[in-house]
């Protein structure tokens, strides 16, 4: 709770910046300072040249935290300049592109093998499976109903001739950094705004989720990416000049719903829950603009602007009632359990093995407050709030817009650090991201209205916060040292260590004659080699246990949070830290069969009780 100061920052920052504001708002096309023009392209090939040099140099330093901490504020509060007075678009959005696409890259370079929330393993074995037997049904967890994401990523893999997670990383930030021309489309077609848009594409370097989900490619994020490119195309049906016009639309959009149906699942649940909280929006906008009357706001829902939503809803429900998708049903009873309250989201509990954990203090709190994740939550607060103060003083400027632009700025506060728990919150976090773009873009366009006088504080505020994003505990989760928190979980690997793992995977295979259990990022790993551990690895307050025969354990556990089990599927979401100290002691009196560099195997014919525990483990 201390650390929620954020908001207070963020308050005072917005305030200050509607003040100064006050006397400047601008129409929206008018140049907010025409007496300052930058040579678009002399500043594109600058930040250009730049960001390909910062991918350079974070890969021979083998660290982005410099040459991103340089680049990024310089890059965004260029281009902030350069959208305050009279902005060339195809220079800014080639900037921006650059910016965006340099931090990914520069991640790319200096992380090994990452795979965030896991899921990585299962996708590169997947699209493995896919391009050795040339059958979908070689795809694993379902996925073979949904396989638009792994053909996409398997032609990048046959087109480049790169392994399968080259090709998933590459896939992501190629189709992440497309999202910045989707944006400045979405935002100039929503709100009849060049500036406006270009300010949506903006916003995309600024919001965590979009940089994030670049390397931890999935899916979801597929198909949110083509979300964005359907509610493009809707916007285009509904301003369609001629029937010929429309009909064109028409016929590419439902290509596209039905490729989004076979794309994910879980997506278009959550996005239907946000598309839910804009129809009270949609509804009460014409009583706003002065049209009262109840055919107005029927109007909003004219089919003719609908169908692409319910031809799409039509045939995924379709498809689900005819596919034997377990995965959707889970989701589904999952779901329907938690809001009729008779189902709960199991919780974990982490056990500390000789590792104590740091405690929150007031002096921790106002350090987290410095730390780019701290930063970030202000930044973000003050843009949202200032995009409130704009909608209720200037609403009438926001006719074309409001009903996204409200919605966004409601469900904003689920992408700052909320005390309270929310099932799946990641990835609601993710369609959230996706309507929170266009107060975003208000936000930053008063912002950005200030008087002269004080222009340097919005500029900074954009570079602060466009730097923070690339180093928040999300984007920059293999960077411990961006953040104060506990340790958390692994979510790279060297390449040596994934080697080890992938021979550790074939003994096991060859020689293995019981069951295995070990942690969830493991034995999620083990997938890329066609092995599993079969058994669970509990913790609990004595230590570790185990019914199997051989428990793979691996030196990083000292260094991160370990998590065990399979996520909701099973019984195990417990966590543990174990200290260098216990990990050695328990390594010294084991039976290890198998060892590398990295990782151990250890056997024992009666399982295993009590490992990293006070007592004497056996």
């Amino acid at each position: 709770m201390l650390r929620a100061g954020f908001s207070l920052v963020g308050a005072v920052v917005a305030l200050a910046l509607f003040v100064a504001s006050r006397e400047t708002a601008s129409d929206g096309e008018r140049a907010l300072d025409p007496g300052r023009r930058l040579s678009p392209a002399l500043v594109t090939k600058a930040v250009v040249a730049l960001s390909c040099g910062a991918v350079v140099a974070a890969a021979r330093l083998n660290s982005r935290l410099v040459p991103l901490a340089v680049l990024l504020p310089i890059g965004l509060f260029a281009v902030a300049l350069q959208i305050r007075g009279d902005p060339s678009v195809p220079a800014v959005l080639t900037q921006l592109g650059a910016l965006f696409a340099a931090a990914r890259l520069g991640k790319y370079v200096t992380t090994g093998f990452y795979f965030g929330g896991t899921d990585t393993f299962a996708h590169v074995a997947a699209v493995d499976a896919l391009i050795e037997t040339g059958r979908t049904t070689a795809i694993p967890h379902g996925y073979d109903l949904y396989p638009v994401f792994h053909f996409v990523v398997g032609t990048v893999e046959h087109v480049t001739r790169l392994p399968s997670y080259d090709a998933l990383v590459l896939a992501g930030v190629a189709s992440m950094t497309l999202v910045v021309p989707i944006a400045y489309l979405l935002g100039w077609s929503v709100f009849g705004s060049t500036r406006l848009g270009l300010l949506a594409a903006l916003s995309v370097t600024l919001l965590e989720f979009f940089s994030y989900h670049a390397l931890y490619f999935y899916p979801q994020a597929l198909a949110s990416v083509l979300i964005l490119v359907a509610v493009y195309v809707n916007s285009q049906l509904r301003q369609a000049a001629d029937e010929r016009t429309f009909r064109r639309l028409s016929v590419f959009v439902l290509a596209l719903v039905a490729t989004m149906v076979v794309t994910h699942h879980l997506t278009y649940i959550l996005f239907a829950g946000v598309a839910a909280v804009a129809v009270p929006f949609a509804l009460v906008r014409p009583s706003l603009f002065g049209r009262a009357k109840p055919a107005a706001a029927v109007g909003a829902f004219r089919y003719r602007w609908l169908f692409p939503g319910l031809v799409g809803a039509v045939l995924l429900l379709t498809y689900w009632a005819y596919s034997p998708s377990l995965i959707t049903v889970g989701i589904v009873e999952l779901t329907a359990g938690v809001l009729l309250d008779v189902a709960t989201i199991p919780g974990g509990q982490l056990y500390t093995y000789g590792a104590p954990l740091p405690t929150d203090t007031v002096g921790r709190a106002v350090e987290w407050l410095l730390t780019p994740t701290g930063v970030y939550a202000s930044g973000l607060t003050a843009l949202a709030l200032l995009a409130g103060y704009e909608l209720l003083a200037e609403f009438r400027a926001y006719r074309r817009g409001f009903t996204l632009a409200a919605t966004g700025l409601v469900l904003s506060p689920l992408l700052l650090p909320l005390p309270i728990p929310v099932p799946q919150l990641e990835r609601l976090k993710f369609v959230v991201t996706l309507v929170v773009l266009f107060p975003l873009s208000v936000g930053l366009k008063r912002a950005l209205s200030v008087d002269r006088r004080y222009v340097v504080v919005a500029l900074v505020l954009v570079a602060a916060l466009g730097g923070a994003t690339a180093f928040t505990v999300l984007a920059a989760d293999d960077m411990s040292e961006t953040y104060i928190d506990e340790p958390r979980e692994q979510v790279t690997m060297t390449d040596g260590e994934y080697g080890s793992v992938g021979t550790t995977a074939a003994f096991l295979r060859e020689y293995g004659d019981g069951p295995t259990a070990t942690d969830r990022v493991t034995n999620r790993a083990f997938e890329t080699a066609s092995f599993n551990a079969t058994r669970q690895l509990r913790a609990r307050q004595p230590g570790l246990r185990a019914d199997a025969t051989y428990l793979v354990v691996r030196e990083r556990w000292t260094d991160h949070v370990v998590a065990l089990g399979d996520g909701l599927r099973s019984g195990e979401l417990n966590t543990f830290t174990v200290s260098q100290a216990r990990f050695d002691r328990a390594d010294s009196t084991r039976d290890k069969v198998y060892t590398t560099a990295r990782v151990r195997v250890y056997r024992s014919d009666d399982g295993f009780e009590g490992v990293y525990g006070n007592g004497t483990d056996r």
